[in-house]
């Protein structure tokens, strides 16, 4: 619709199609204005398009000394259906303004199409503090920004927009809500949209390995450890730690997968939730009495492999420093005594479910004996992780049969 009157009194309805008009500057280069293709000319903007009162936004453009380009002047007003100015009535305030997302947004078409004309039209600094972009856009951006430039537009974003606290605890258990979700699909490596959850996470992150996958989500989410893997509370995480000393060819060194810092430090292996606990069947000769089941070689491997690295930083830890971030960690601060260590490995729900087999229970009660035997090493499988993480978020105990259960959901 254009409300029409002389032949700079014309305005635009904002919702119209503004690439039907432009911003043009005047033969003498003195001024600007707003031009259709037929050739009508615009003093403005119709942004709230009702029977009786509409409200305006004119535009006057000045020429700015310093950078030669034109810098626009918006002046709301409210005119009647004959184009007359509304004054103040009834000795009340008459705010132009924008009552509902609809009309707000018909503001930033407005401001969308100025941008359109740099070449003309000096914004000042508001081209350089705002944009108006896509949603999907700035998500994508801010996933590329580093952790700690998020952390910084996070913060402020909380400071100017004044939430509440309890909005703010919904926001962080949303946040962990989603990461359970996450960890509910790897556990049991479900199909997603472009494969099973382990491959589509792998090739996501481009990683290798199996193993890799779950170094990088419990990196990622380093809570689900700080919380978990002991009765006190671990304060930091170093991955892919150096834990003894190097060879004169400065190689040689174990490394461990997570290295985890509180008052003294916790030494963290992984393998994997697919990694098998036990050998596949019972034969003759493997070693098991009749009433025990075989470890795997991949778990007595990893127990050996526990062993040899808390040997090792419990011997070398005096000689070094612990770096983390480029940041020596003093351990007159951080200091090791008979250092804990974490096993991660497997997932007894799949392999050896609570139930009337007796294979599983012979597994069950095998594997139980041994962890509450071994003084050194802490045994924990990643359901067992899932299970308690679960408490931790929702508060709650979880459903006795969850992971055999197909409508099981982490709702968000």
């Amino acid at each position: 619709m254009i409300v029409a009157g002389s032949a700079f009194d014309n305005y635009f309805n904002i919702s119209h199609d503004l690439s039907s008009i432009e911003i043009k500057e005047n033969y003498d280069q003195t001024n600007c204005y707003i031009e259709d293709k037929l050739g009508t000319k615009y003093k403005g903007f119709i942004l709230i398009d009702n029977p009786r009162v509409k409200t305006v936004c004119e535009l006057a453009f000045y020429k700015s000394k310093n950078q030669g380009k034109y810098i626009p002047r918006p002046t709301f007003k409210k005119i009647d259906k004959d184009n007359n100015l509304v004054t103040r009535q009834n000795n009340k305030d008459l705010i132009v303004g924008f009552s509902d997302s609809e009309d707000a947004e018909k503001f930033w078409r407005l401001i969308g199409f100025l941008g359109q004309f740099k070449e003309t039209i000096d914004l000042g600094e508001f081209d350089d503090s705002f944009r108006v972009i896509h949603r999907d856009a700035y998500l994508l951006e801010f996933d590329n920004k580093t952790d700690q430039e998020k952390v910084s537009e996070i913060v402020e974003l909380v400071r100017t927009s004044n939430l509440s606290d309890n909005s703010l605890k919904e926001i962080f258990n949303n946040s962990r809500k989603r990461t359970i979700q996450r960890f509910l699909k790897l556990l049991k490596n479900e199909f997603v949209e472009g494969g099973n959850a382990i491959d589509v996470y792998k090739g996501f992150y481009n990683l290798k390995g199996d193993e890799a996958v779950w170094h990088h989500f419990l990196k990622t989410n380093d809570w689900l450890l700080g919380l978990n893997v002991d009765v006190k509370f671990i304060k930091e995480f170093i991955h892919e730690a150096d834990l003894g000393i190097n060879n004169t060819e400065g190689k040689g060194s174990p490394e461990g997968d997570i290295l985890g810092l509180s008052a003294y430090t916790t030494l963290i292996e992984l393998k994997t939730s697919g990694t098998k606990i036990f050998k596949m069947e019972k034969r003759a000769g493997d070693g098991s009495r009749t009433n025990t089941w075989a470890f795997s070689s991949d778990f007595i491997n990893g127990i050996s492999q526990c062993l040899a690295q808390k040997f090792d930083w419990d011997k070398n830890h005096k000689s070094k420093d612990i770096l983390s971030d480029k940041i020596i960690i003093d351990q007159n601060e951080v200091r090791t005594l008979d250092c804990k260590t974490v096993f991660i490995i497997g997932n007894r729900h799949e392999e050896f479910p609570h139930n009337s087999n007796i294979d599983n229970i012979l597994k069950s009660e095998t594997f139980e004996r041994f962890r509450r035997n071994t003084r050194n090493i802490d045994i924990l499988t990643f359901d067992e992780l899932f299970e308690r993480a679960y408490h931790i978020v929702f508060q709650t105990k979880i459903e006795k049969d969850w992971y055999q259960n197909p409508n099981f959901r982490i709702d968000l």
